[in-house]
């Protein structure tokens, strides 16, 4: 096996795969034989729900594609998220995501803590034709910056990372991902993977997602957790090159003002899903 479970493979496959919860994939911090080289992997996800940083955009199925490429620890990922049923705004049987994101793996390792930077634009092609935008369901894109820190120390058997993210766009708000992925080589073709993480957000990221006039203040949300998960994967390598995945995940919410904005905004307030992965690597 290509050794899917290095630090960087496993958050991709458990958090990735399911929902791209981080929204960015990460390659960089995993070793290379030679890392000069490029490498490219094409990945196609379906999954019964699309579900991000706890905001449940569709309860039906829906087919994720995404294609990474890397080299000398720089990572450029395009994910796509295709609506089968209709989601929260009505889109269906459309193209409703288009995430680039773009990494790099600082040459650094202070006491065994690895760095990472990059970006994400989030790109809403068919938002312009939704039913509704009376909380900006209209905004057709937005960019965050990233930086995460990843302990290394026992990464054969648990990786804590955080990572901070910081819209620089429409939204101007702050989420930060508290992340635990406990990784398992069960045999050199099979590798299970198993975690939790939480998100905090500032107010005006907690506005800008969660915020309706349901809520109290007038749609104002104080800074706060917002969203708990837990999430777990399967990896099979067909052969070599080739790996198929399981995951499920639960995701809840803290409560209050956040609950009632799911209510009104999004499609559940918690929400089990999961999906299968094929990718290919060469």
């Amino acid at each position: 096996m290509n050794k899917l479970m290095t630090v960087g493979m496993a958050a991709a496959m458990v958090a990735g795969v399911a929902s791209a919860q981080d929204g960015m994939v990460i390659t960089g911090q995993a070793p290379a034989d030679n890392p000069a080289e490029t490498r490219v992997t094409v990945e196609a996800a379906l999954v019964s729900s699309h579900v991000w940083r706890g905001q449940v955009l569709n309860n039906d199925f829906v087919f994720q594609p995404q294609i990474t490429a890397s080299q000398y620890g720089v990572s450029l990922n395009v994910w796509g998220n295709y609506d089968m049923g209709k989601n929260y705004i009505g889109i269906q049987s459309d193209t409703s995501e288009i995430d680039v994101s773009l990494a790099y793996t600082l040459p650094l390792d202070i006491n065994d803590v690895a760095f990472d930077v990059g970006f994400v634009n989030y790109n809403f092609p068919a938002n312009a034709e939704a039913v509704g935008n009376e909380y900006g369901y209209n905004r057709r894109s937005t960019t965050e910056l990233f930086v995460k820190a990843t302990v290394t120390t026992w990464r054969q058997y648990v990786i804590p990372s955080v990572t901070f993210f910081g819209d620089i766009d429409k939204v101007d708000g702050t989420y930060i991902l508290f992340d635990v992925v406990a990784p398992y080589e069960i045999s050199d073709y099979l590798f299970v993977a198993g975690g939790l993480s939480m998100g905090w957000a500032n107010t005006r990221y907690n506005d800008a997602y969660w915020g309706t006039s349901a809520n109290a203040n007038g749609g104002a949300i104080d800074e706060g957790f917002n969203d708990f998960n837990a999430h777990g994967s399967v990896t099979y390598e067909i052969m070599e090159g080739l790996q198929a995945s399981l995951s499920l995940q639960y995701t809840m919410l803290a409560g209050g003002a956040v609950e009632d904005g799911a209510r009104v905004r999004y499609e559940a307030k918690e929400k089990v899903f999961g999906g299968i992965n094929i990718a290919y690597d060469f």
